[in-house]
């Protein structure tokens, strides 16, 4: 008889307990349910009125909503410092992005006549904007030569050659640079030094100096340490003294604030670069395209032109 009531009991006191930790977790997890709701509720209030309720929209900025329209600009780098001083000025009144690429005017012509897109290309040679008109790539076949340019030696500013003539050039112990003969600034260099030759130094021409001057383009070319692929470039290695004279436009000189000097090359055997702009025929935004050219043509541009050294060039339609 004890025995049956202590398996009675033990049954009930395994069947409390067993109860009771059921219970415990019922009501445990409720609270967390309701815990759980609580923050929920917490976190999402309901809108007060005349308010109104946050968005995505609503935080971004008014320069973020209204994108900035880009005009994508491809220019000789010779133009770098006078469309860049132009830049603030004309994006303040056209809201728009100027996007700039420099380069040679040849190298800028092969990656346009390969589909690069642009809206405006500025060429230091016209004969790359033809090239390109030939080709049915620009707008309405309309092009404009807008300015011109000459050449000019430069030297470091310490000169440690003492170089002051065109025929200090051909001494043996002189480091000159000038720009790859496909660039335009090249191919004007390679037919200055040819001029040299053919009118300082025939003795047949009506412009013969001496025996000195014959050959000149040769002794020159001896001399040649580089070609380089951009006029930019010719400027930094003579600043930089890496040789000891380099041809390039008179306009670079006017953008050097140190570190160069410079000599003219007589207009009789000088050589002018034409330069050239025009609409590209997949031109995005027409119209800010075609004000930006209409700028370089007027007279505002044209002073502009000036005084970094540019000269006055036809403004009629070629």
């Amino acid at each position: 008889m004890k025995r049956q009531l202590l398996i009675i009991f033990m049954f009930f006191a395994i069947t409390g307990s067993a109860l009771l930790v059921f219970g415990s977790e019922i009501i445990r997890k409720n609270n967390y349910i309701q815990f759980s709701d609580s923050e929920n509720t917490s976190a999402s209030p309901t809108p007060i009125l005349g308010q109104p309720e946050s968005s995505l929209t609503s935080n971004l900025s008014p320069s973020t909503i209204n994108m900035t329209r880009e005009l994508r600009v491809f220019a000789a780098a010779s133009l770098a410092n006078v469309v860049n001083a132009h830049k603030p000025k004309f994006e303040k009144e056209n809201n728009v992005k100027l996007m700039f690429n420099f380069g040679s005017s040849n190298s800028l012509y092969q990656q346009l006549f390969s589909g690069a897109p642009a809206d405006v290309y500025l060429s230091a040679d016209l004969r790359w904007t033809k090239k390109l008109n030939e080709s049915e790539l620009l707008y309405k076949n309309e092009y404009y030569s807008f300015t011109k340019n000459k050449l000019v030696v430069i030297i470091p500013e310490d000169n440690p050659k003492n170089i002051s003539s065109l025929l200090d050039l051909t001494r043996p112990d002189v480091k000159v640079i000038i720009a790859t003969p496909t660039s335009p600034i090249g191919t004007n260099t390679n037919i200055t030094l040819t001029k040299i030759g053919e009118i300082w130094g025939d003795e047949h021409s009506p412009q013969y100096r001496g025996a000195q001057w014959k050959n000149y383009r040769d002794r020159v070319v001896k001399n040649i340490i580089s070609y380089e692929p951009s006029v930019s470039q010719v400027v930094s290695k003579v600043a930089l003294g890496v040789c000891d004279a380099g041809f390039v436009y008179i306009s670079d000189t006017k953008s050097q604030q140190s570190g160069l000097k410079y000599f003219d090359i007589p207009d009789e055997v000088n050589t002018i670069g034409i330069y050239g702009i025009a609409v590209m025929n997949t031109v995005s935004k027409l119209s800010v395209a075609e004000k930006y050219v209409e700028f370089w043509l007027s007279d505002e541009g044209q002073m502009l032109l000036a005084d970094y050294g540019f000269g006055e060039g036809p403004l009629e339609q070629e």
